[in-house]
């Protein structure tokens, strides 16, 4: 029978802390990564009235 002490001894230790949070990019990395032309790319066409005014105002905030 495996103890509750035996089966966390056995578990793998991940990094804690700002460990987990991502590094800042480079300038090479920023420059390469996607560019939308337009935020009309963001349009949803399924969305309610509702739902696209409440996505417009996130946008905007």
């Amino acid at each position: 029978m495996v103890g509750v002490s035996d089966a966390a001894d056995g578990q793998h230790h991940t990094p804690q802390g700002t460990a987990l949070l991502p590094s800042d990019l480079t300038d090479e990395q920023l420059a390469s990564g996607p560019v939308l032309a337009s935020i009309d790319a963001l349009l949803i066409e399924e969305l309610s009235e509702d739902e696209d005014e409440a996505f417009a105002a996130a946008l905007d905030s």
